[in-house]
């Protein structure tokens, strides 16, 4: 047992494994961090800040990968980056994520409206359709963008959060989420 230990640490100290969280390696660098997401904390999928910025709904820079799960939050770091998870109800866990393929690996990544939804989710003092037009404007939060229907119907029923209600008023009042 100790032998295979001490072999693990001699090939992280070499660079030929990359140490991703306990008992999880990799063995090439050049792996896109979201990739690895869901190996390294599962079930889980690419949520929140992460996934607005990866589909264009907000400007800034998104530094960790932030996604949500069913189990209970953590937190890792690592030589790919920063990984953070939050966990969001079973009922609404499945709806609204879509399967990309990076350089032949693929990984799960919410939707626009699914992301939109799980980030407003976290949001505690929501209390009026002027909170949620308030909140997307210091989110810098693209207004233009098309939202599905179906999928902020389901997360304003089964979320049980009054933010993301407020936000599915919001768009069927305004058409959008005006600033």
């Amino acid at each position: 047992m100790s032998d295979k230990r001490s072999k693990i640490a001699r090939m992280i100290t070499s660079g030929e494994l990359i140490q991703l969280r306990r008992g999880l390696y990799a063995t090439q660098g050049d792996i896109d961090p979201f990739c690895l997401a869901a190996s390294i904390y599962g079930p889980s999928y690419i949520s929140f800040e992460t996934a607005l910025s990866f589909h264009g709904l907000i400007p800034e820079a998104v530094y960790e990968v932030a996604s949500a799960t069913l189990k209970r939050p953590r937190e890792f770091e690592n030589a790919f980056g920063r990984y953070r998870y939050r966990t969001v109800p079973k009922r609404v866990y499945t709806v609204g994520i879509e399967r990309i393929t990076e350089s032949g690996i693929p990984f799960l990544i919410a939707s626009p409206t699914k992301a939109l939804c799980d980030r407003i989710a976290l949001e505690p003092r929501m209390r009026s359709m002027s909170d949620v037009r308030k909140w997307a404007s210091l989110m810098r939060l693209d207004t233009e963008m098309e939202f599905d229907q179906p999928v902020l119907a389901f997360c304003a029923e089964n979320y049980k959060r009054p933010a993301v209600r407020y936000l599915r008023r919001t768009i069927e009042t305004y058409g959008g989420i005006p600033t």
